[in-house]
């Protein structure tokens, strides 16, 4: 009878921690010691950057990961590693608590140098969070980087009306033009007419936000003289 008794009693109690677990849902179970509740699991991390773009003279990124359960739930003290392929990181590289709304800081440092030395006009920054089962929830972005246009340009045969063809690199933004005659013109590859033969010192000026370079060649023309465009 008293051995009866004990398997009601611990069988009353289960029932009782499954229907608060229905009733009252997940907080009501976590505030019960005698139910054990296993870690919640990283399902997913976005990262956002704040600039997108740096100038080549150097700068800083803020970094904010957002790390979220498998529910979609933001996971608060989750262990978050931010990665760059330049630059210093403020963390050092070291593991980043996740705070409030499951949110992870860091900031990035560069120098005129380090993004000198980075050949494509853009590099990456990474987030890692550990899962389950020794897995990784990762997220990277892109950051570009504001270089100033280097100024090039080439030409077709030397007649009275030449066309020009502008062969900047990176972005350029305003074109402007001096063809030695005491004309101009802002187009990105113009024609002109040139008053008679002879030989001009053309120069091409590129721009863009972060700088701007010019280069001068000298251009050989022959022909008869004529009207100007």
């Amino acid at each position: 009878m008293i051995a009866t008794r004990r398997i009601h009693l611990v069988l009353t109690a289960t029932v009782w921690v499954a229907l608060i677990g229905v009733c009252f849902g997940p907080a009501a179970l976590a505030a019960n010691p005698e139910v054990e509740q296993p870690p919640a699991a990283a399902g997913s991390v976005t990262l956002q950057v704040t600039p997108s773009s740096v100038p080549e003279s150097g700068g800083e990124v803020e970094l904010l990961a957002i790390v979220r359960d498998n529910r979609g739930r933001p996971l608060e003290n989750a262990k978050v590693n931010f990665l760059t392929e330049t630059g210093t990181l403020e963390s050092g590289g070291r593991l980043v608590a996740a705070g409030d709304g499951g949110a992870a800081t860091d900031r990035l440092t560069l120098t005129e140098s380090e993004l000198a030395a980075v050949e494509e006009n853009s590099f990456r920054l990474a987030v890692a969070v550990g899962s389950r089962g020794g897995s990784l929830v990762t997220s990277n972005v892109g950051v570009g980087i504001q270089r100033r246009p280097q100024a090039a340009f080439r030409h077709g045969p030397g007649d009275l009306i030449v066309a020009f063809d502008d062969e900047s690199a990176g972005l350029v933004t305003s074109w402007s033009w001096d063809f030695g005659d005491g004309t101009t013109s802002t187009r990105q590859s113009p024609s002109h007419t040139f008053p008679e033969p002879g030989h001009y010192a053309v120069t091409l000026r590129v721009g863009n936000r972060v700088g701007s370079d010019e280069v001068t060649r000298l251009v050989r023309v022959f022909g008869s003289p004529g009207n100007g465009e």
